[in-house]
């Protein structure tokens, strides 16, 4: 697979990082001109393809995509115990572009500590919404629905009323 860079800039000022300028192979073959965090809100998801909380979560991760496609969704593969070729196994059929996160610097910026952990960001690069996807390994056995519900916040042009939520899932291998 040709190697694609992705340049992600994200101020992360109100998380108390400076803003990185930050490099990864894209997975799934998507062009890096497809990915404009600058225009709309982002939604940066950390996973593992090994986490079973992650695997959970994909089908539902893959259909908020769906339902709000005014938000660029972008995942974030980091675990140094995982391949490139094994994430882009798994990830083949992804409909969203996934970074894989050799070196863990995407996470680290984040810091992102499981999968899947989530961020909203807007287009003046200000973290609206972090933590976990559901309050449950399985998004089918959820009673709240974070992620979800920062959305829809977001889209009715509301303040994000929870901004952080417990993250679930499987460590961050670093």
């Amino acid at each position: 697979m040709k190697l694609l860079l992705l340049l992600l800039s994200i101020s992360l000022n109100s998380f108390g990082l400076e803003s990185p300028i930050l490099e990864a192979k894209l997975l799934n073959g998507k062009s890096v001109s497809s990915l404009n965090t600058k225009d709309r809100n982002t939604v940066v998801f950390f996973l593992s393809a090994s986490c079973p909380c992650t695997k959970n979560h994909i089908p539902y991760l893959q259909e908020l995509g769906k339902k709000y496609p005014n938000f660029q969704f972008l995942g974030v593969h980091s675990n140094a115990n995982e391949t490139y070729e094994g994430a882009q196994k798994e990830y083949k059929d992804f409909s969203f572009p996934i970074a894989y996160d050799k070196d863990l610097k995407i996470a680290d910026q984040f810091k992102a500590v499981k999968t899947p952990h989530v961020f909203i960001i807007n287009p003046k690069e200000e973290i609206l919404f972090h933590g976990g996807v559901t309050n449950s390994t399985d998004p089918k056995r959820a009673k709240s629905f974070y992620l979800k519900n920062a959305l829809e916040d977001i889209v009715n042009k509301r303040e994000v009323s929870q901004k952080f939520a417990k993250a679930l899932g499987c460590y961050i291998i670093r």
